[in-house]
């Protein structure tokens, strides 16, 4: 039976997406095909862990007109959720997908008042005894106290965290997984104060080490675009460190790859696959769904044949 993971998706947003032809800025553009539909990390995330057998439940805050459409859409395709309702509209983000490539405009956040920050405390706590797995995906509202949030006592609970910003004092409680872009991964070695030499062979035995000394930090993952996806780990107070190539696919969409990625992990981890099988799941979810228009459009018979083909694929760092 699936463990039910709270997956807490805070800055949800309606996601418009217009497909093109060719895309040169400063020009008009006859649009070809538009989709709207429910988005942001979190959404993408359940949508995926969902779609492999998983069991999430979603906490948002979602506001107005936009925020009705994605409460409306996710309970039609039956995603469990639990909403923080709150004045201000929810945002839209806008994409443009040109020939595989997206070029994606970000509105921002709705600012939250004291009293939606209150709402979203006493309906937490709700959940919290019951709640075990818990899944933090992306960043906070604009007005999200998260000085409250990192107070609380995780030390029970399984967390997964896909985000860099406000998030130290939870990361240095210890979480499971810490899963990060590339950039994300140098924006924390800045703030941890870990010397950035790229140009070293062992710049990422060096750079992963330090973090993993540093903080609890069971599991950390950083993607990179094209280029491997790379995991590390402490055993034992030594270094492991593995990394995956993803192979050549014929890239549709790839808005929410991050959040299939974590999806895949998080149901990996239920599944009590291994380090490897778990890197293997992941990175094959996540292209799959690059290979479609939508999450929820991912084929679980291509996640199977890629599983398969990257099972032998996995290298060692050391």
């Amino acid at each position: 039976m699936s463990r039910e993971i709270l997956v807490l998706g805070l800055n949800p947003a309606w996601q418009r997406v217009f497909f093109l032809d060719k895309f040169t800025p400063g020009e008009v553009h006859r649009i070809s095909k538009v989709k709207e539909y429910a988005s942001g990390k979190g959404i993408n995330c359940c949508r995926v862990l969902q779609l492999l057998g998983g069991t999430p439940r979603l906490m948002h805050f979602l506001g107005a007109e936009h925020g009705s459409k994605i409460f409306d859409e996710l309970s039609a395709c039956g995603i469990q959720q639990v909403p923080i309702w709150i004045r201000e509209n929810t945002r839209i983000c806008t994409t443009i997908a040109c020939n595989g490539d997206t070029t994606e405009l970000v509105e921002p956040s709705p600012t939250l008042a004291t009293s939606e920050n209150d709402d979203f405390v006493q309906t937490l706590n709700d959940y919290w005894d019951s709640t075990q797995y818990i899944a933090l995906c992306g960043t906070f509202p604009l007005g999200f106290d998260a000085k409250m949030f990192n107070a609380l006592d995780f030390g029970d609970k399984h967390i997964f965290v896909d985000a860099i910003d406000s998030i130290d004092e939870l990361l240095a409680k210890g979480v499971d997984l810490l899963k990060i872009n590339m950039q994300e991964y140098c924006k924390l070695l800045e703030r941890m104060g870990i010397p950035q030499v790229k140009s070293s062979p062992q710049f990422w035995k060096m750079t992963a080490t330090a973090v993993l000394e540093r903080l609890p930090i069971k599991n950390l993952v950083v993607t990179e675009e094209d280029s491997p996806v790379r995991a590390f780990r402490l055993v034992e107070k030594k270094f492991l460190g593995i990394q995956l190539q993803p192979p050549t696919i014929t890239v549709k969409n790839d808005i929410g790859a991050g959040d299939s990625f974590f999806a895949g992990w998080l149901y990996a981890f239920e599944q009590n696959l291994s380090f490897e099988n778990c890197l293997v799941k992941a990175t094959a979810v996540a292209c799959a769904r690059c290979e479609v228009e939508r999450p929820w459009n991912l084929s679980l018979d291509r996640v199977a044949e890629l599983e398969n083909d990257l099972s032998t694929k996995v290298e060692r760092l050391d």
